[in-house]
């Protein structure tokens, strides 16, 4: 049996891993050393960036799957009909992939590696937005439409004098239909 949220989480690890690990060089700063579905649990010492991807939000337990017009939903700017006549819901499946830079061994100034986490933040933005979720029909008929990103952040949490570290959150939903 599968469920379209492991689906999904399946399908960002591989996009994103491609995308951020595999198709960059071994020794480019902004290279993904981890991508995993679930939390960061590593040696943040040993590796410098790393990319959590999970369904659901463990520091905010309110950011819910739903129905489309379910009212705790942000308004997103994307609109479509919550149920069809003679079965069909809309829904959202929503999670997040945080982000771990740690710039310890590098010993990057303040500014470089400003640069360095924003370039990263970007990029994984862009592949997650970018990641393919059409043809994913889970076992009980669910189907993935589109993906968005409705919110982020990226913070310095650590640093002076030369072992920075930032930390950023991307928030992520996907529209599927189930029957």
């Amino acid at each position: 049996m599968t469920q379209i949220v492991n689906m999904i989480l399946d399908r960002l690890v591989e996009h994103v891993t491609e995308v951020m690990q595999t198709n960059i060089a071994a020794n480019d700063l902004t290279r993904a050393d981890l991508v995993t579905k679930g939390l960061l649990q590593t040696d943040k010492a040993k590796l410098n960036v790393q990319i959590g991807i999970t369904g659901g939000d463990h520091e905010n337990t309110e950011y819910l799957d739903g129905i489309v017009t379910l009212e705790k939903l942000p308004n997103i700017g994307f609109t479509v009909p919550p149920r069809e006549i003679g079965g069909g819901q809309m829904w959202w499946r929503r999670g997040v992939a945080r982000l771990e830079c740690y710039f310890v061994r590098e010993k990057l100034n303040e500014s470089d590696a400003h640069e360095v986490a924003y370039d990263i933040f970007g990029r994984l933005e862009g592949c997650i937005e970018g990641t393919p979720m059409s043809y994913l029909v889970d076992s009980y008929g669910e189907h993935a439409q589109k993906i968005f990103c409705p919110g982020r952040t990226i913070f310095e949490s650590g640093g002076p004098p030369k072992t920075y570290i930032f930390r950023g959150k991307i928030l992520w939903q996907v529209l599927t239909e189930r029957p």
